[in-house]
């Protein structure tokens, strides 16, 4: 009967070796699609193209250009506070960390002591980890709110300055019609041009309306839609606040969720916790942390000394990661305060700019009647000053951005909202990295239940 058996196992080995893997998809690996090199030689052209001839040739009617969705007579209003909670709310990729952190909490409750201390880390870092992505949620809205704030609060002075050069034009139009002689400094050509550049603007702040619209949208977990509009209510005031920014960095590197990522792994570190110790490493370089004790009783065997050694190196490979995460949360968070004294100082010289058209525009209305002063003159005058209005409009929403960005760089912007990430193993200490300074006593009372 047995070398019956071993017959039949020879001959089915046999067999397959004959005909081959009954695999449809085995075989020669298919070809990949390849374009031919092969072009026809030209020389390049003597003359650029006339563009505006090949234009004008095609008759090109504006009718037909369909045009961009513009709002209606109602916006939707939209104020700072809610937009920043509600793009931490709708934060989906947060949601999906949550819900994954939810699991372990359910495997934390059924296995085994090693697998639950393994798995609490874990936890704790997906709360971290929502927590970061709430927080650049809310920043990213933020930013497309302020955008959008002084984008509409531009678009008036745009319509100003259109509304003056048309102006400027009909006068100009209305003298050659009567045979007035033009002052000398005065061109038709010019402010027929700078009428075409102001009406491009307004084209492309109509787009930028419309994305930005879009955007927001989006990042505030609403139906996207280009006919409703939000309108953004920004406090206008800037007050220059003093910066403390060595106290922003101490608060700072208590709440970036990095650091305090790196910090918990740190002072959990230990033979049990090496799967998480190695996951957090492998999110600074896939490379580190990659090598890890191969499964089997010789390998075990063989390596139960060298194997030892793992802790020291990745207690290192922490230690040098905490250290590098806390110098760029440094950095950046200092960043951050001064460059909230720059945008503060961009804006009182927009604000100078701003009065000086204004002083000229008067003197030159109080000098209108008595020195005659030509109406061109005022007009030019006037459009310069809605300019520098407009100017002043961007370097204030540069600073809202700016103090909003050093909000976000201390990580705090989900907390302002309530979303404060609840940690379980924070807050003690029993990692094997510290034995030569502790004796690995540890200080930790683990009572936490998951929610």
């Amino acid at each position: 009967m047995f070398l019956r058996s071993v017959s039949l196992i020879g001959l089915v080995a046999l067999g397959t070796v004959a005909t081959g893997c009954r695999c449809p998809s085995g075989g020669c690996v298919p070809s990949t699609p390849c374009a031919p090199c092969s072009y026809e030689l030209t020389v390049a052209d003597a003359e650029p193209p006339e563009l505006a001839e090949l234009i004008a040739q095609r008759d090109a009617d504006e009718s037909l250009l369909q045009p961009l969705p513009q709002p209606g007579e109602t916006y939707l209003a939209l104020d700072a506070a809610t937009c920043q909670c509600n793009a931490v709310a709708n934060a989906y990729q947060a949601n999906m960390v949550e819900l994954e952190r939810h699991w372990a909490c359910v495997q934390i409750e059924c296995d085994s002591g090693a697998v639950a201390e393994n798995l609490l880390l874990f936890r704790d870092g997906f709360a971290l980890r929502a927590h970061s992505i709430r927080n650049k949620a809310a920043s990213t809205a933020l930013e497309s709110f302020y955008q959008l704030g002084g984008l509409e609060a531009q678009q008036r002075y745009l319509n100003l300055v259109l509304q003056e050069t048309r102006q400027s034009l009909q006068r100009l139009e209305s003298l050659e019609e009567e045979g007035v002689e033009l002052p000398d400094d005065v061109n038709k050509a010019d402010i027929q041009t700078r009428l075409q550049e102001i009406e491009d603007q307004q084209f492309q702040l109509h787009f930028a309306r419309l994305t930005l619209n879009g955007q927001l949208q989006k990042q505030l977990g609403c139906p996207i839609s280009e006919h409703q509009f939000y309108w953004p209510k920004i406090d206008w005031v800037a007050e220059p606040v003093p910066l403390d920014a060595e106290g922003e960095v101490l608060q700072g590197l208590e709440t970036r969720a990095d650091v305090r990522a790196v910090r918990l792994v740190l002072c959990h570190a230990k033979k049990k916790t090496l799967p998480v110790v190695r996951a957090l490493l492998k999110t600074s370089d896939p490379t580190v942390g990659s090598v890890e004790p191969q499964e089997g009783l010789r390998h075990r065997v063989l390596c139960l000394r060298c194997n030892e050694h793992e802790i020291p190196v990745r207690c290192r490979q922490l230690a040098l990661l905490y250290e590098e995460k806390r110098q760029l949360a440094t950095g950046e968070i200092k960043s951050a305060c001064y460059e909230i004294v720059l945008r503060h100082r961009r804006v009182l010289l927009a604000q100078g700019t701003v009065d000086l058209r204004q002083q000229h525009l008067n003197m030159l209305t109080k000098k209108r009647d008595a020195q005659d002063v030509a109406v061109f003159e005022i007009s030019q005058a006037r459009g310069k000053l809605y300019e520098a209005q407009s100017a002043l409009v961007q370097r204030l929403v540069e600073l809202k951005i700016a103090q909003m960005g050093l909000r976000r760089a201390k990580n705090v912007l989900p907390s302002e909202c309530g979303f404060i990430p609840i940690l379980c193993e924070e807050g003690c200490c029993d990692s094997e990295c510290f034995c030569c300074q502790s004796g690995c006593q540890s200080s930790c009372e683990k009572d936490c239940v998951c929610d």
